[in-house]
């Protein structure tokens, strides 16, 4: 502990002794979930079980489009830390290639190390059919292969 003239003389000069702990970066961490049917990953921030039958149908349309190999349907949570980079290898643990990932959500909130298409969240889409074109004219090249 230093003394009561040590503390004054640093506290003079601008040498802090204590920081504040609310100004600390903070890594959280956070979850994501994600649902893979047929080669095509997507991640979205609520689970698929959550949503309504209209974003269901239409996350099924999307993922129709795509026409990746026929497999059996997968969903789960993942967990990331905030800052870090998120791998494919991290979300599913498949020996399975993955044709496309769609992110329904800002891909600001995590880095990914993986090719993605982002796109609206699904309830968006249902509200605004014109954001529909917009991610169509994203996937459509991949409906060729």
């Amino acid at each position: 502990m230093l003394s009561n003239k040590s503390q004054y003389i640093l506290s003079k000069i601008g040498i802090p002794l204590f920081e504040d702990n609310a100004k600390l970066p903070t890594k959280q961490e956070l979850s994501i979930y994600f649902y893979r049917k047929n080669n095509i990953l997507t991640l979205h921030l609520a689970s698929v079980d959550a949503y309504p039958e209209t974003e269901m149908k239409l996350l099924e349309a999307i993922m129709s489009s795509i026409q990746g190999e026929a497999s059996e349907a997968l969903y789960g949570t993942c967990t990331y830390v905030t800052g870090e980079k998120i791998t494919q290898e991290q979300i599913i643990a498949s020996n399975e290639p993955i044709k496309a990932t769609l992110i329904f959500f800002d891909t600001k909130l995590f880095r990914a190390d993986m090719g993605f298409i982002e796109s609206p969240p699904l309830s968006d889409m249902v509200s605004n059919p014109l954001l529909k074109k917009h991610l169509w004219a994203r996937i459509k090249p991949l409906t060729n292969n």
